[in-house]
């Protein structure tokens, strides 16, 4: 088997302040198959191009309407991958007490958020794709945690990389399928 390709996003954020939203989802969108990554990946440049945007306009959940969403979830769900996400209903932790302060802090969640996510994807030897506006410090200790409390046996080889998604479609693709998942809840 080739490479898996993992690409990973999330929708809500992993703060606690009282302005936080109260979800926070991790989805990832994994290929078996970096033939099939290509296929969707032109799928998505054509479905940009047919509305007449930039290459560089990016798909996001948030900011498209949801036309467009649903639309290009349509194009792209009769394709071979597979979509994994993890939802937090934050809500039942609004009451932090000082003393528990140090268990919410949100880079610590959003570590934990990942690392869940990918625990429950078959992993072999995976290419992990991770949207990555962070700061470069951020991105190593994150690479520094999954790759601590996911490697397993030796036959497992994970490599960890963070690419802007307004650069990787397939990105994209994973805020899309983060964004519905946290509106259905």
């Amino acid at each position: 088997m080739g490479k898996q390709l993992v690409f990973v996003d999330d929708s809500g954020d992993p703060g606690f302040k009282c302005t936080s939203s109260d979800q926070f989802v991790m989805a990832a969108a994994l290929f078996m198959d970096s033939e099939v990554a290509g296929s969707v990946m032109g799928v998505i440049s054509g479905y940009r191009k047919s509305l007449g945007w930039q290459d560089n306009h990016e798909f996001k959940f948030t900011k498209n309407p949801k036309d467009i969403v649903v639309e290009m979830l349509r194009m792209v769900s009769g394709y071979d991958f597979s979509i994994y996400g993890v939802y937090i209903d934050k809500s039942d932790f609004r009451e932090i007490t000082p003393s528990m302060a140090p268990f919410f802090d949100k880079e610590k969640l959003y570590n934990w958020t990942i690392k869940e996510l990918l625990k429950n994807i078959p992993l072999e030897k995976a290419k992990i794709t991770i949207d990555g506006r962070s700061t470069k410090q951020h991105q190593k200790e994150t690479a520094m945690y999954l790759r601590r409390e996911l490697q397993g046996p030796s036959d497992i080889k994970l490599e960890f990389k963070f690419d802007d998604s307004v650069k990787t479609d397939l990105l994209q693709l994973a805020d899309l399928i983060a964004g519905s998942i946290n509106q259905c809840h």
